[in-house]
């Protein structure tokens, strides 16, 4: 596996050495493939945020550490910074990030912060607008003109500006309706294809981790509970649902067929594979007949 962003042991304490003291990452082992898109799904105060904190630097580990393309990234702690150009982190609701004059200055703001020129600030910005679905007409707007949608991508695409190894997504999507949602997810592929970047995204959206991504890690109290690919993880469904998490509608369905004697063979987890999986059983069916 060629991985890009590893996590080796690394543990994490909120209020440490007071009686509130807890642990929010205990001994985490894992890693992040180059050129993928892998979920990272876990409920509240399972450690997935504490997580996605940790891999840009925006707080460090209390043991362990974090590597990117194989080097520390604390290996020089005044240079910090400097990785978050590397590992792009944008957070949830980014849109209240927002603040220059026009769409497009808003974008190249990293950039420029990067020192390069203004043609190649330029030229980023038109790749970023590409991979974020944003209209060219909008980047002499005000960001604040923008519909909640529109002024997410924005948010994105200063992220994506900056041309990223990494760029972590924490609820891109959260409070927008299905539209919204294909707008902001459906380019992501684009990105990882054509740039060879990896993308993490955190999701309560089972439906989005099926559609969009890779990879799975599923986490819980602190630990990595499972990690694999889409179909080894919502192949599990009884595992994640143990654990308190929701799997896509459609694998809920392929489970109660099974407990009702109809073993379904396929990708249980999105509707066209379901749909597949049931056109071959009807044909089996049909075949022993």
């Amino acid at each position: 596996m060629d991985s890009v962003l590893e996590v080796r042991n690394v543990s994490y304490l909120y209020s440490k050495g007071t009686p509130f003291e807890r642990v929010a990452l205990d001994d985490v082992t894992v890693s992040f493939e180059r050129g993928k898109i892998t979920g990272l799904i876990g409920h509240t105060g399972s450690g997935k945020s504490t997580l996605v904190g940790l891999l840009n630097g925006l707080n460090k580990p209390l043991s362990g550490s974090i590597l990117l393309n194989g080097i520390d990234i604390w290996q020089k702690p005044k240079e910090i910074a400097k990785i978050r150009y590397k590992v792009g982190l944008v957070m949830q609701y980014p849109e209240y990030q927002l603040f220059d004059e026009t769409v497009e200055r808003d974008i190249g703001f990293g950039p420029r912060n990067q020192g390069l020129s203004d043609e190649e600030v330029g030229l980023r910005v038109k790749e970023a607008i590409r991979y974020t679905g944003i209209d060219a007409d909008l980047l002499s707007k005000s960001p604040f003109e923008l519909s909640g949608g529109q002024k997410r991508r924005v948010a994105i695409a200063g992220i994506v500006a900056m041309q990223p190894d990494v760029l972590v997504l924490d609820e891109p999507a959260a409070g927008l309706d299905p539209k919204g949602r294909r707008e902001i997810l459906g380019h992501l592929k684009d990105f990882v294809s054509e740039r060879g970047a990896s993308v993490i995204l955190v999701s309560h959206s089972m439906e989005d981790m099926a559609m969009y991504c890779d990879n799975v890690v599923v986490m819980n109290e602190g630990k990595i509970h499972s990690n694999g690919t889409v179909s080894e993880i919502f192949s599990r469904a009884d595992e994640l649902i143990s654990i308190g998490l929701d799997v896509p509608s459609v694998a809920r369905i392929a489970e109660k067929l099974k407990s009702r004697g109809i073993t379904l063979d396929g990708e249980l987890y999105t509707v066209d594979g379901v749909k597949a999986a049931i056109r071959k059983y009807i044909g089996g069916a049909n075949n022993d007949l």
